[in-house]
């Protein structure tokens, strides 16, 4: 199932166990990732890098929730994931895909392909 074409993800989760499965699976299809524990390290990061796709958790420690970060980016393609049921997050804009925790691979992958088509 690997995406057309190898994508610069940026990866916000504050669970490094899920944080580092979800890169291993991601780079595993071919994908580029970087890796933020919290919406204010990848607030930083995304002034001078570049990403494809934004692949944020909800809630996190720090001064900027996940929620934020994605509307505040919300002009990119945005893959947001939680352990709440979906209705719990009506803020999710059109452009944006929601992910419910757990996921496995298949289901990450199609919902990366989803949020980039």
């Amino acid at each position: 199932m690997t995406h057309p074409s190898p994508l610069v993800v940026l990866l916000v989760e504050d669970d490094n166990t899920i944080r580092e499965l979800t890169a291993m699976l991601l780079e595993g299809d071919g994908h580029t990732v970087h890796t933020a524990p919290n919406a204010d390290v990848a607030e930083a990061w995304l002034q001078t890098g570049k990403a494809d796709v934004l692949f944020t958790d909800v809630r996190m420690p720090g001064t900027m929730t996940g929620q934020e970060l994605a509307l505040r980016h919300s002009d990119m393609p945005v893959l947001v994931t939680s352990g709440e049921h979906k209705d719990q997050h009506p803020w999710l804009t059109g452009g944006m895909r929601y992910l419910a925790k757990p996921y496995d691979r298949k289901t990450l992958l199609a919902a990366l392909r989803e949020v980039t088509v």
